[in-house]
């Protein structure tokens, strides 16, 4: 693996990570989830390598190497919310100018990183061979009163404030061992999330960070007819933070009434983090044949 930055277009150092082979058949970008970052992608870009492609993922604004606050919490900085679309398209464009021109991109996107993988699906992604959406966190047909309440945080003073949309998930399956058990069956990889310096509590949201966010994702809730390129979803139907299973089955339906190619995988008893659940080898075999097929 290796580690390179890269200074964006409004002048903040983004971290990212490459896991390089020799002739790749494919390349997976990978856009992580929230209070985490893109070093918790190492054992799946690993089995991407062992099927014959790279994988590449950065760091988003606010979160892991491209954090810069102590304490830290995660703000978009400059450029808002559509610079986290901006850092993600640059490096694609370095991706591509390594690899060459044949070889298909694809784009993996986990739950907060699912919701930019669809935003960047629809303004900005020509070319892409295919996305892969897990675990996504939103109904879009209720954005528009989530940014309302947002936008009031903010008004309020709120903006660079800390807010806790993480463990409030915990609660179908309190009484609980931690307040992060919503992320996988696998207590290992719960207890490797609380102890992680830059993941959960340690690397919160804060309302101006998702008010961004959503702001520069509007374009999605109206222009899914856009999308050129195959779209997976996968999620745990006892993933809380994604409804159930309820957001993917939704956000398909409108993918194929706007006619994109659009697939659903929902996984018996799966949480949160598929790539991190007891059956994470299946999801991962699942994911690997269907960037096959697609290509």
């Amino acid at each position: 693996m290796d580690e390179r930055r890269f200074v964006d277009a409004h002048g903040v150092e983004v971290f990212g990570r490459w896991w390089p082979i020799a002739d790749p058949a494919g390349v997976v970008l990978i856009a992580h989830g929230a209070s985490e970052h893109s070093g918790r992608y190492d054992r799946f870009a690993g089995a991407l390598n062992a099927a014959g492609f790279a994988a590449v993922a950065l760091d988003h604004r606010g979160h892991g190497h491209t954090c810069d606050l102590e304490p830290r919490k995660a703000v978009t900085g400059p450029g808002g919310g559509a610079a986290v679309l901006d850092d993600l398209h640059e490096l694609c464009g370095q991706v591509r100018a390594e690899v060459g021109g044949d070889v298909p991109v694809f784009l993996f996107g986990h739950s907060m990183g699912s919701l930019i993988a669809l935003g960047y699906l629809v303004d900005r992604a020509e070319g892409l061979a295919g996305a892969v959406l897990c675990g996504f966190p939103a109904d879009l047909g209720h954005v528009d009163d989530l940014v309302a309440t947002l936008q009031g945080a903010a008004d309020a003073g709120h903006r660079d404030e800390p807010v806790d949309v993480l463990a409030q998930a915990n609660g179908p399956f309190e009484p609980a061992r931690t307040p992060y058990d919503w992320l996988s069956r696998d207590p290992d990889e719960v207890d490797r999330y609380i102890a992680d310096p830059m993941c959960g509590d340690d690397n919160p949201l804060t309302y101006g960070y998702l008010l961004d966010l959503f702001e520069a994702l509007a374009p999605a809730r109206t222009g899914l007819g856009s999308i050129a390129c195959p779209v997976l979803l996968i999620a745990g139907d006892r993933d809380p933070a994604a409804s159930m299973g309820a957001n993917a089955t939704q956000l398909t339906a409108a993918l194929r009434a706007a006619g994109v190619d659009a697939g659903l995988t929902l996984y018996p008893g799966a949480r949160h983090e598929l790539l991190n659940e007891t059956n994470r080898d299946e999801v991962t075999a699942d994911v690997v044949a269907w960037l096959r097929r697609v290509m």
